[in-house]
């Protein structure tokens, strides 16, 4: 078998099957590969991506113990684990996986049922490396998330009329969606849906409609290609969030559940039905689909603490307290990272209360309040703040409230989150948009003063100011984004800092994460260039 195609390529086989393991070692003995690595299961495939890279993964769709291939493919791709240049290859025996491939949001880039031939792997092969070859460029601007240098290298493939031009063209659909470019990508969709009426294609018009707001045109988009292609599931998760949007969380729930029938949903689609059958006050529902999914991948990676919280609390809404502390039992030994702790803790605290251990309750939670001085994400926020108010520690709760309303001053997620905390808390609807407007308030004041005093020439002061902000602030984009200008206007003025340095790239990259194409992105970056310029830097 001649593989002389792989020479210098790095490969990770992942395979429970000795044999198995042992064939591939051949194959690959005498290709010229730089590095070739197999292991059994899905812990040691990861303790090895996290380690070093690889250009061509190999894994076998049934790792046993109720994990699969797929599950880990998701978890790779969700987790950014691998880079968009990895060639990844499913193995199965499985005649019905390419039912999986046709609804799975994460596909390979090839599979192979078992048994194939040498010349059909090498052939394959070789196409999936002369692809990998010619998008190398999108692929590398992909894993940066610099999403002009991906429309531009996508561009170039497609002023070659390379053979690839087709996923160069998707490829920069998707960029110009990310950058907020709606009515470029919508007449990049168009294009492509006049000549061939791709579910892709179609979907990706739907989401440059939502962009520019013509929210009825893009749902009816969406319901027209899930007529034509009931199995784009993506198209079902999109139509759901803009009735969830419009105020429809029935009928959000209701499309979520059809898209659970075509396919069994991933984590992520997992999540959202959950949290609609939350929200439209179906719990029994919340805790079929979540049971049912945990019990799935209860081997698998992709399962998050915050899975087993909702869980418990779909329990607790059925008045089921007892039964539900059994799953943040479990979480609690799989997951001893300090946030996860502090989520499972408060859903611990909110069983405890319901199930009539008010001690217990009440002597975790003092552990909790006391454990909850950094950033929060919103839900475990919003989980430890209800705990709060249940345990009669309101000032605890209003603290923690404020501080997820000022790191998100803009976000109505968010805002809807603490309403629904203080309503259940018993909170009047006045009290809730008092705590929103004060706490948005504030910090419009604080960033205005950072920014007065960097306007006033007192540039010290203000990096003192907004950095500390953005630190305890690190989503509210108003604030990290003036902190990383103000450092930058430093530096050109008093010269290169490599601390300031640091802290300006990485409150730059949290702005570009959020917000690919906010405005102030480009005054840092001229700032910064100036700056190599004079400094070489």
């Amino acid at each position: 078998m001649s593989l002389g195609h792989l020479q210098g390529k790095r490969v990770l086989v992942i395979d429970d099957s000795d044999a198995m393991r042992s064939q591939m070692q051949q194959t690959f003995t005498g290709t010229g590969c730089a590095r070739l690595l197999t292991v059994p299961n899905i812990r040691q495939a990861l303790e090895a991506l996290k380690a070093e890279s690889f250009d061509i993964i190999l894994c076998d769709y049934y790792l046993g113990e109720n994990t699969d291939g797929q599950q880990f493919l998701e978890y790779l791709r969700t987790q950014d684990l691998i880079s968009r240049n990895t060639l990844f290859i499913m193995i199965t025996a499985e005649q019905g996986y390419q039912r999986v491939v046709q609804v799975a949001e994460c596909a390979p880039d090839d599979y192979f049922l078992k048994p194939f031939t040498a010349a059909q792997f090498n052939a394959r092969l070789q196409r999936m490396l002369d692809k990998q070859d010619e998008l190398r460029a999108i692929s590398a601007a992909t894993d940066r998330k610099d999403w002009q240098a991906v429309i531009r290298a996508c561009d170039e493939v497609l002023a070659n009329a390379g053979r690839h031009s087709f996923e160069a063209l998707k490829i920069k659909g998707s960029a110009l969606l990310k950058l907020g470019r709606a009515e470029q990508a919508e007449a990049l969709y168009r294009q492509i849906v006049e000549t061939r009426a791709l579910p892709w294609a179609r979907h990706g018009l739907a989401r440059a409609l939502e962009l520019r707001g013509d929210v009825e045109q893009a749902s009816t988009m969406l319901q027209e290609n899930l007529a034509e292609a009931p199995e784009h599931m993506a198209s079902y998760e999109l139509l759901s969030r803009l009735k969830q949007r419009a105020g429809d969380v029935g009928g959000a729930l209701a499309v979520m559940e059809r898209a659970q029938a075509v396919a069994p949903g991933t984590m992520a689609r997992v999540r959202q039905l959950g949290d609609l059958a939350l929200q439209a006050g179906r719990p029994e529902v919340a805790e079929m689909v979540l049971g049912d999914a945990l019990q799935r991948h209860r081997f698998s990676p992709v399962r998050e603490a915050a899975d087993y919280a909702r869980l418990s609390q779909a329990l607790i809404r059925q008045n089921k307290a007892t039964q539900a502390l059994a799953p943040l039992v479990q979480a609690k030994r799989e997951f001893r990272d300090e946030s996860s702790s502090l989520l499972l803790g408060a859903h611990e605290v909110i069983a405890l209360r319901g199930s009539g251990e008010r001690a217990k309750a009440e002597a975790l939670m003092g552990s909790l309040i006391e454990r909850a001085r950094h950033v929060l994400p919103g839900d475990t926020a919003m989980a430890l703040a209800e705990a709060c108010y249940l345990t009669g520690h309101e000032q605890a709760g209003e603290q923690i409230l404020a501080h997820a309303v000022q790191n998100a001053p803009e976000d109505t997620r968010v805002h809807g989150q603490a309403r629904a905390v203080l309503r259940a808390a018993g909170k009047s609807d006045q009290h809730s948009d008092a705590l929103i407007e004060t706490n948005q308030r504030q910090v419009i004041l604080l960033n205005n003063e950072g920014v007065a005093k960097a306007e006033r020439g007192e540039l010290e002061a203000a990096i003192s100011l907004l950095s500390n902000a953005a630190d305890r602030l690190p989503n509210n984009i108003l604030i990290v984004s003036n902190a990383a200008l103000v450092i930058a206007k430093q530096m050109l003025t008093r010269g290169q800092d490599n601390e300031l340095l640091r802290a300006c790239l990485r409150y730059r990259g949290a702005v570009a994460q959020q917000s690919p194409e906010h405005p102030k992105l480009q005054q840092i970056d001229v700032l910064l260039s100036r700056l190599r310029k004079s400094e070489s830097v």
